[in-house]
């Protein structure tokens, strides 16, 4: 069993249209859609924006499937200039932003060379990056944000889920994997009200519109924003589905004898 945990829906989706999992399993507030993705046994999950719903979610998922990888998949802001929209990055060291002071960030690594999990996926469609990732507490807005943030950490990508499932992974013995796929760049800034558009975790349609009532030509944005996270999605869905029957695990091997 691999499970797969991301974020938000929007994530979700293109996973769940290349998979054959319609088998809806509810635990407590969380539904897991379980079934195969390339012939592999999945269990996918939509588990909320930021680190305390990851956290809870990863525990939930280590308990009651006991799975042999965990996958903290979704989007990611791009952090290093060479890296495009729709760019993959598989995260060697996952790391965790403690604090921005606007001049100095503090950060630790929660989780340390991924080694055991190399992939050979290179289709046309993407490039694939392997590299830090970092988690932080909230969407990470600004361009120059992100420029301080990756030349100061040397990561790839940010996000704001993967830390936290990888220190429950590693916590309780069981195989992580992180996999981002770039849905805005380094060079890109995002609406300032980005991160009021979620609570506890979830995406809030209401404070969308009355966001966009009051500045209508945010409407652009969020139409631009839309159509980068579509590109995203497609392309995470096409990797994970290369990627998993070539995933080099023992365990999965030995269940294949």
């Amino acid at each position: 069993m691999i499970a797969i945990l991301v974020a938000v829906k929007q994530e979700l989706q293109p996973i769940l249209r290349r998979a054959k999992a319609g088998h809806i399993v509810r635990q407590e507030h969380l539904d897991f859609y379980e079934g195969t993705l390339a012939g592999q046994p999945v269990a996918l999950l939509a588990l909320g924006v930021g680190k305390e719903c990851a956290r809870i979610a990863a525990e939930m998922t280590v308990r009651c499937y006991r799975p042999d990888l965990v996958i903290s998949a979704g989007f990611g802001g791009g952090l290093q200039d060479h890296l495009a929209g729709g760019d993959i990055v598989i995260g060697t060291d996952i790391l965790e932003m403690v604090q921005d002071t606007g001049h100095d960030i503090h950060y630790r690594t929660t989780f340390a060379n991924c080694r055991s999990l190399q992939l050979d996926v290179a289709p046309d469609r993407y490039r694939v990056h392997y590299g830090k990732i970092i988690t932080a507490g909230e969407m990470i807005l600004k361009a120059d944000t992100k420029h301080r943030v990756g030349k100061t950490t040397g990561a790839l990508a940010v996000d704001m889920e993967t830390s936290a499932v990888a220190a429950v992974c590693a916590a309780r013995d069981t195989e992580f994997m992180a996999v981002r796929c770039v849905s805005d760049h380094s060079r890109q800034n995002l609406p300032e009200e980005f991160n009021d558009f979620f609570v506890i975790g979830q995406l809030r349609p209401g404070r969308v519109a009355a966001a966009c009532a009051r500045h209508p030509a945010l409407l652009v944005d969020l139409a631009r924003i839309g159509y980068r996270a579509a590109h995203a999605g497609q392309n995470l869905a096409r990797f994970l589905e290369a990627a998993l029957p070539r995933l080099d695990l023992p365990t999965l091997a030995a269940r294949k004898l």
